[in-house]
């Protein structure tokens, strides 16, 4: 009597909302790391990763908040990504962050990988994650080569498990 095995796809996702998210611990970080098979340790490479995605003035060289990024309205991409949630009937939690940041994203974009839901698969990939992997290769400076790897790593994993 074996329970339902939740899909890789979805898995694959969570382990990256919980990398890109900064209320994550560094436990949770060393975790999400591991399980996503990314090269070195990321202890090694908190600090570049840290400044990169989570630090600077005005902004980091890559933010994680989609419309920041993108240089688009915040409030209709925040406003169509919370339909998506109501559509998934997930509720927020007592820590959270803003809808459109990439943290929520990827856990919105695990759930509808696994429920089948071939539209909102699409739509999160297609107008969501595939612009700003795009964006963020564009944006990244040339000398964090390993912060460009992880970014071709979290592309191939939303490509595949988008398909």
């Amino acid at each position: 009597m074996g329970g339902r095995r939740v899909k890789d796809g979805t898995l694959r996702m969570l382990a990256w909302a919980r990398l890109w998210s900064p209320l994550s611990e560094a436990p949770e970080l060393c975790a999400a790391w591991e399980a996503l098979d990314l090269p070195g340790r990321f202890d090694a490479q908190r600090v570049e990763y840290w400044s990169t995605f989570h630090a600077g003035v005005p902004q980091p060289a890559v933010p994680l908040q989609l419309h920041a990024l993108l240089r688009c309205d915040g409030g209709n991409l925040r406003e169509a990504l919370l339909r998506v949630a109501g559509h998934l009937e997930v509720e927020m939690g007592e820590r959270r962050l803003p809808p459109d940041h990439l943290a929520p994203v990827c856990e919105l974009f695990a759930l509808a990988i696994e429920r089948e839901e071939t539209v909102l698969i699409e739509g999160l990939a297609v107008r969501h994650l595939e612009p700003w992997v795009q964006a963020a290769l564009a944006a990244l400076p040339g000398e964090r080569v390993s912060m460009r790897a992880l970014l071709q790593a979290f592309a191939g994993d939303a490509q595949v498990a988008a398909s």
